[in-house]
């Protein structure tokens, strides 16, 4: 997986690649959060819209980091779901849990 981590206004921003998947990058996701969470960063914004496929690891790396930052009393916020990221969030009836906005390109919303 190549995986973009960016800073924009105290928000980290991360952006998979095409796939998160067991063979594809295993749990850069969770570690890119974790270390944003140890710079003090309490907002990420995780930019889903180059994703085309994503497993089980995938999904579970996404509910760990919404709990990372949960538990630091930070916000988590999904964008940019292709239908099938957001079938696969609905089948495991995260969208319930998970802050699924549909943001346009630079547009970031917060409470």
């Amino acid at each position: 997986m190549t995986l973009k981590r960016h800073l924009h206004q105290g928000i980290l921003i991360i952006a998979p690649g095409e796939k998160v998947t067991i063979t594809e990058g295993g749990d850069e996701l969770l570690k890119a959060v974790q270390q944003g969470l140890e710079e003090g960063v309490t907002k990420v914004l995780l930019d889903l819209s180059t994703v085309a496929f994503m497993d089980s690891l995938g999904v579970g790396q996404i509910v760990a980091s919404y709990v990372s930052i949960k538990n630091k009393g930070g916000q988590f916020i999904l964008c940019g779901l292709k239908p099938r990221i957001a079938l696969v969030l609905r089948m495991a009836s995260l969208h319930l849990v998970l802050d699924i906005k549909d943001l346009q390109p630079g547009e970031i919303l917060w409470d």
